[in-house]
């Protein structure tokens, strides 16, 4: 069979060298191809040497070029020059043989001129045998050897390591020799030992084969353990690949078989299967494990010899040939890192065959751009889809000021609705009917189509559909501030057309928000215990329900009687600041429960600690906004049926009106026991009417059961934790509460938080929301209200990273580090301790001079109180720019480093001091472009102290990293919007690059 090899070292232009056995083994041929050239004719024959018997093996020289030697069937080995322009004589061919003539099997030439034979055994003769080309005499054709190995035995190949290194296989032994030993570094028995091959990219990693066609890849460091250890016993391939080559090989040897280390891909190798096909292989290697000492810090990793990676097939791709009964090929390595192969055919023929790979992965970029990469590329190609315009802006909608109480939390029970006209108008009002959704997304109308069945299908083009993802959605979120602050983002959401206005998340951070004032205030913290943002279920529990959770003083053990005390002083709390405000007489709940303070305070947490003056203003208010069901509804969960059918009897619609006359029957039947056509018509109605309330409605006064209107899914959660804290005994509010909760967190319904609060349970239903919509950022914004201020959660933590990585992705990183801002706040206590993990300050400025930070140096030395009011009398307290400003005694500290003393540097520009204050000009900077005059007074105020922050933030430290010349920052804006060379003269550092 034929052989073709690569050549290394022998063009120093952008052509590659390769040498060819025919198939008949009877010439060697020398071409030269041009990689970048991928018809056939970029292949050229330079050389035929013929008139061979039978090749057996072929090697060359890296560093004579031309020089390569072969072996042959009969024992004779030749050297011959194959370049007629080498440095070699052109007549340079040396024929030799061994002493005792037979077959060669292996030939090995080294950089150094060293040339080894490998042969069949002989009793007498070694078979492998070292010589050196500069010293064989010409007049005798017998090998002279500088070096013998393996007597009596069959060496069947090769492999020079380096100039003195030799690995070699014989039937039944794989061995590395070092020439200055007389002993090999190292024998295994396998008979897995034909036609050694190096990695080229690990010199420790190398093939064989067997006769059964086996293939293994060895380490040389798992084969160079000591012979007595265990580990030598045990010693086995990184990979073995059973039959692999196919059987019978080594009776084929000559043929050399095709097997080729990737010269272009690192852990790659091919294989030739029945001539017609090319199989490439791809390996991944088992990352070492880090050494942990006892107390778990990091160590080194191991550098013992043995401890080698572990391989395993990570891909497999066959590859059809451009023609078949294909004998044998070699890489053609490319600028481009596409794949090319020249290939051998049976009848000796030379062809060329480009791969050319389709798409080998794609994926998405956190914009939604996609991503595509071939394994044979070094680059990768970006597809842009989504538009990137972060020009974003929300519908102003003015802050409301007034006091927030968790009374609040009715306001939008319903989907935001938009009219879907050329207005896109936003009603002022937020209470809407869950029966009345509709979904807000920009263009859905637009691609929404009738199908053949009558039902209404949604036809979204690939790009609309990637823009309107979740991914884009928050990062159009956090480009306006979405979860910074719990009121301006229910403002947000109230007022923007292009995020997600899904009622629950409103009614989510309206919820926060409420809490969030709570806390604010201190009404949820009493002596030793703080319950902000704590749920119903954890408040209902008692200690079992706020255990896992940092909620007391350290040190503070606390008792059922003392947990009441607590939350009786909370429900004081609230009360007067309620009484502030009118009649702080709330509805009734059971009478007959043996946790009223529990019952009480968690009706303050629902939103339903309401006085009659407060629920019939909610009355009107569902009125107006033509809402007689749900305010029937609400009247009947107040215990109000009497109310209920007043409120339908107002409204325009007959139908209303019918409907309160057959609620009526309830004054006229609810003290009669038993069934009835009345109570049978109720029922009936209560499972076929579609509003949901005016179904519960007739629920109950058919049976004067609550349990169908707690069944009832259509009814928000909130308003069914009302009617459960009111009206059911201490046991059934228990199971409620719990079945509830499990059904929320199940399901990752984001407003069950109120049920949950923001606690371990609370994040388990974050997580089953993440799980459902993807939407990590509402659960990191939402977590870190609660962690790890109350307790601490490994989930949050991931949820946090992955959501600041995604903001640095977009380059937000001004957000990111509010965001980072926020955590930090929220994570301190009611006693003044930041829980939260914050890094240290990663910037500061030195003084060039004495390489110190410009920063007053800490007095550490003055431990006392009195010794640190007497600093304070000589020093102010002013810090700017990160400098200590000192009093007028020692002026000269203003602008000069507090080490040295050395004066900062002076802006390019105004040649004032960096760092000094109370500048006597005003840098004006690049102006911010803001959309109109005010329109009121707040924001007049906003504008204003906005203002004032960006001219203060002009007089910072400003320098140039390259060139190390300094303005102040208002200065740099307002030069290099004009101009690129940096101001200083003489200096022409394109700063602004």
């Amino acid at each position: 069979m034929g052989l073709i090899k690569k050549v290394l070292n022998w063009s120093n232009d952008s052509e590659y060298d390769y040498l060819s056995v025919n198939p008949t083994r009877e010439e060697v041929a020398h071409y030269r191809v041009d990689p970048e050239n991928e018809d056939d004719n970029s292949i050229v024959k330079m050389n035929t040497v013929k008139d061979f018997d039978s090749i057996t093996c072929l090697d060359y020289s890296d560093i004579d070029v031309g020089l390569v030697g072969i072996g042959e069937k009969n024992g004779i080995v030749r050297l011959f020059n194959i370049v007629p322009d080498s440095s070699l004589s052109n007549n340079f061919n040396l024929r030799v043989r061994a002493k005792q003539q037979r077959t060669v099997n292996s030939i090995g030439i080294s950089s150094n001129g060293l040339i080894a034979i490998g042969m069949e055994r002989n009793r007498h003769d070694p078979s492998l045998q070292i010589w050196d080309i500069n010293y064989q005499s010409t007049d005798s054709n017998v090998v002279n050897p500088s070096f013998s190995y393996c007597l009596n035995e069959t060496l069947v190949s090769l492999k020079f390591l380096d100039d003195t290194t030799i690995i070699t296989g014989t039937t039944k032994l794989l061995k590395e020799i070092d020439l200055r030993s007389p002993n090999p570094v190292y024998q295994h028995p396998t008979r897995l030992s034909y036609d050694i091959k190096i990695n080229p990219f690990n010199c420790w990693q190398f093939t064989t084969y067997g006769d059964d066609g086996t293939l293994a890849i060895w380490d040389r460091r798992k084969l160079s353990t000591s012979p007595t250890s265990n580990e030598f016993l045990e010693t086995q391939p990184l990979l073995k690949f059973e039959k692999l080559m196919g059987s019978g090989m080594a009776t084929r040897r000559f043929s050399n078989a095709c097997f080729r280390w990737s010269v272009l891909r690192s852990g790659e190798f091919t294989t030739l299967h029945a001539g017609q096909v090319i199989r490439r292989w791809r390996l991944g290697s088992v990352p070492q494990e880090e050494n942990r000492s006892s107390d778990g810090e990091e160590q080194e990793l191991s550098s013992k010899p043995h401890d080698v990676e572990s391989l395993f097939v990570s891909a497999v791709h066959d590859i059809n040939t451009t023609f078949d009964r294909v004998a044998t090929f070699d890489y053609i390595p490319r600028v481009s890192g596409v794949t090319n192969f020249i290939c051998m055919r049976q009848s000796g023929t030379i062809y060329r065959m480009s791969l050319d790979e389709g798409i080998s992965k794609a994926a998405f970029n956190s914009n939604n751009d996609v991503l595509f990469s071939n394994n044979d590329r070094s680059y990768v190609e970006e597809l842009r889809i989504t538009n990137n315009d972060d020009s974003l802006e929300a519908n102003h909608i003015a802050k409301e000021m007034k006091n927030l109480s968790f009374e609040d939390l009715d306001i939008s029970e319903g989907e935001l609705q938009f009219e879907i006209e050329e207005s896109e108008s936003i009603s002022p009002q937020g209470d809407e009917d869950d029966s009345q959704l509709e979904d807000a997304d920009d263009g859905a109308s637009a691609n929404r189509e009738m199908s053949s069945s009558g039902n209404y299908s949604f036809l979204l083009k690939p790009e609309q559909l990637l823009q309107n993802d979740i991914s884009m959605i928050m990062k159009r979120r956090a480009l306006l501030g979405y979860g910074l602050d719990p009121m301006s983002t229910v403002e947000l959401i109230d007022c923007s057309k292009s995020l997600q206005n899904n009622a629950y998340i409103r009614n989510t951070w309206r919820w926060l928000s409420i809490a969030k004032a709570s806390v604010d205030d201190g009404t949820m913290v009493s002596g030793e215990l703080d319950l902000g943002y704590e749920g119903i279920l954890g408040i209902w529990n008692a200690l079992d329900g706020l255990s896992k959770q940092d909620r007391y003083r350290q040190g503070t053990i606390f008792t059922e009687k003392q947990l009441n005390k607590e939350l009786e002083k909370i429900i004081q709390m609230r009360g007067k600041n309620k009484s502030r405000g009118g009649n702080s007489n709330g509805l009734s709940t059971f009478a007959n429960s043996n946790k009223p303070i529990q019952r009480k305070l968690c009706m303050i947490i629902s939103g339903w600690d309401l006085t009659p003056a407060d629920y019939e203003e909610k009355y009107q208010n569902l009125i107006k906004l033509n809402h007689y069901e749900k305010a029937a509804g609400w009247a009947v969960f107040f215990g109000d049926v009497t109310r209920a059918i007043e409120i339908l009897s107002s409204a325009k619609k007959e139908r209303l009106r019918l409907i309160a006359t057959a609620i009526a029957g309830y004054l006229a039947y609810k003290d009669q026991p038993g069934n009835n056509a009345w109570r049978q018509q109720c029922r009936r109605m209560s499972s076929e009417l579609a509003d949901p309330y005016l179904r519960v409605i007739f629920g109950f006064i058919a049976d004067n059961d609550w349990w169908d209107i707690l069944y009832e899914s259509a009814i928000s959660l909130r308003e069914r934790l009302g009617v459960a804290l009111r009206f059911l005994n201490d046991k059934d509010l228990t199971r409620f509460l719990e079945r509830t909760a499990s059904t929320v967190i199940k399901n990752g319904e984001l407003e069950g938080l109120i049920l949950t609060g923001i606690t371990p349970s609370g994040i388990d239903l974050l997580q089953s929301y993440v799980d459902k919509t993807s939407d990590v950022q509402t659960a990191a914004l939402i977590s870190v209200f609660g962690c790890p201020r109350y307790f601490k959660n490994s989930q949050v933590q991931e949820w946090v990273q992955t959501y600041r990585i995604l903001l640095n992705s977009w380059g937000l990183f001004s957000i990111r580090a509010k965001f980072d801002v926020l955590r930090t706040r929220l994570s301190r206590t009611s006693q003044n301790v930041i829980t939260a993990k914050t890094k240290p300050r990663q910037l500061y400025i030195q003084c060039l001079k004495c390489n110190k930070n410009i920063n007053k140096p800490a007095e550490a030395s003055l431990s006392s109180r009195a010794r640190q009011n007497s600093m304070m009398k000589n020093f102010t307290g002013t810090k700017k720019f990160g400098i200590t400003n000192n009093a007028a005694s020692n002026p000269q500290q203003k602008h000069s480093c507090p080490h040295c003393g050395t004066p900062f540097p002076r802006c390019a520009i105004c040649l004032l001091p960096l760092g000094t204050s109370n500048l006597p000009i005003v840098i004006s900077g690049r102006a911010e472009n803001y959309d109109g005059k005010p329109t009121n007074p707040e924001d007049a105020e906003l504008q204003e102290l906005r203002e004032a922050k960006r001219l203060k933030l002009n007089e910072w430290f400003s320098f140039c990293l390259s060139c190390n010349h300094g303005m102040h920052a208002g200065h740099a804006e307002e030069w290099f919007e004009k101009h690129l060379i940096c101001p200083v003269p003489g200096c022409f550092c394109n700063c602004n690059k």
